[in-house]
């Protein structure tokens, strides 16, 4: 006896760039961002440890105008990967109460992205002084 063959539904090439799956196509691929932010960073880092002229150099790209596009598309990159990241968080987490009410979702959100820029600020302000 044959086995008949398995139903496979079709999908659309570009399934993922349609609504509702925009939203978190680009969040999963702001992470791809955030990678790169941190291999420039650990390349940094290596030319700091191969002495002060490889790091003169790498000081040197940084100063470039193809680095500052490629930082601020990193900026944009973080923010929304940090943004979403937080909204995502009451969806995960158990229920937050206090005082015998829900705590909305909004607010445990941004009450986690003032955490975050208050930390980012204190970080900032320690590194310049």
């Amino acid at each position: 006896m044959s086995e008949g063959t398995p139903y496979i539904r079709p999908q659309r090439r570009f399934w993922w760039a349609r609504w509702p799956y925009r939203g978190y196509t680009l969040r999963e691929m702001s992470g791809i961002g955030v990678a790169v932010y941190g291999g420039v960073l650990l390349a940094g880092l290596v030319a700091l440890s191969n002495g002060p002229e490889t790091y003169a150099a790498f000081l040197a790209w940084l100063a470039t105008p193809e680095s500052m596009v490629l930082h601020l598309l990193l900026l944009a990159a973080m923010l929304l990967h940090s943004v979403t990241w937080f909204q995502t968080l009451p969806k995960t987490m158990p229920r937050l109460v206090l005082r015998g009410k829900v705590v909305p979702q909004k607010r445990t959100t941004l009450a986690c992205l003032f955490v975050a820029l208050v930390c980012s600020a204190g970080l900032v302000i320690g590194v310049l002084l």
